[in-house]
């Protein structure tokens, strides 16, 4: 990232296919492809460049009385054949996506005063991050949400006014992404999005929320956890089928120690049970 004057450029070594994306120019066209530098011009966003210039970002977007961030990860885009493959319709992830948001900004909106403002990922047209920014402006809070994104992934950020926060790298972006957020909603999403919710809840005590929206809407049950070179295919996936919580109502219990030991041996039994050979998994439920 480069100041001019008032503007900021943004530059990248990159593919050709970046030419094809609107308000990109490579500025070497006759240099060889992994020697091409792409670049974008932003007059109009508020940019907020580097970690010395977070903080600022936050105290003049993200600040004020009872404001409450709302944050969504989840895929930055779902091709028309990997749709097929889930059982969802091209656009309906997105769609519902935007949907969850809006329908969390309604309740929160019964607590009078609140101020719900939204951190994204400032690609406007890809993914989980469209979704947000549509549901943003739908509320009339564009303006007083912040974009996050890092040099390579500006190229698809639009020139509207925006405030983005650009990291000097994507490992910077997504930390201070997580840092943002108060609620954080887990939209499915492969291994970025698995660290980062991962990350916000554990290192950062976020609120995080698993929201399997693509099972919830595919005709086939959606994505598997892991593809078939054993990567995340899908990080709320992956969270369900790893980690299993007690009911709270245990807690409530006139002896909470005894309800919790006897649902942790129903829990565990229930997930080993599948693992035994048929003779060991069914013996308990043979005659005496």
């Amino acid at each position: 990232m480069e100041r001019d004057g008032n503007a900021w450029i943004a530059r990248v070594l990159g593919s050709p296919s970046l030419g094809k994306t609107p308000g990109v120019e490579c500025e070497n066209p006759n240099a060889p492809e992994h020697e091409r530098i792409y670049r974008k011009r932003f007059e109009k966003n508020r940019i907020f460049f580097g970690p010395k210039d977070y903080q600022r970002a936050i105290s003049e977007i993200l600040t004020g009385p009872d404001v409450i961030v709302l944050g969504m990860t989840g895929y930055s885009s779902l091709k028309p054949e990997q749709c097929v493959q889930y059982g969802v319709k091209v656009g309906a992830y997105e769609k519902a996506c935007e949907a969850a948001l809006l329908n969390v900004y309604r309740a929160l909106m019964k607590f009078e005063g609140v101020d719900v403002r939204f951190a994204h990922g400032a690609s406007a047209d890809l993914g989980v991050d469209s979704a947000i920014i549509k549901a943003a402006k739908k509320v009339n809070k564009y303006h007083l949400s912040l974009g996050h994104s890092c040099p390579r992934f500006m190229m698809y950020v639009p020139d509207d006014g925006m405030p983005v926060y650009v990291g000097t790298s994507q490992a910077d972006y997504s930390d201070k992404f997580t840092s943002s957020v108060n609620v954080l909603i887990a939209a499915n999403g492969r291994m970025q999005a698995f660290e980062m919710d991962m990350t916000a809840s554990i290192a950062k005590r976020k609120k995080l929320i698993p929201l399997n929206i693509l099972r919830m809407i595919s005709s086939t049950g959606g994505p598997p956890a892991y593809n078939a070179e054993g990567k995340i295919e899908d990080a709320v996936a992956v969270y369900e089928e790893t980690v299993h919580t007690l009911d709270t109502q245990v807690y409530k219990a006139n002896d909470p120690f005894a309800h919790g030991i006897a649902a942790l041996q129903q829990k565990v039994t229930a997930l080993v049970r599948p693992m035994l050979s048929p003779e060991r998994a069914f013996a308990d439920f043979g005659a005496s």
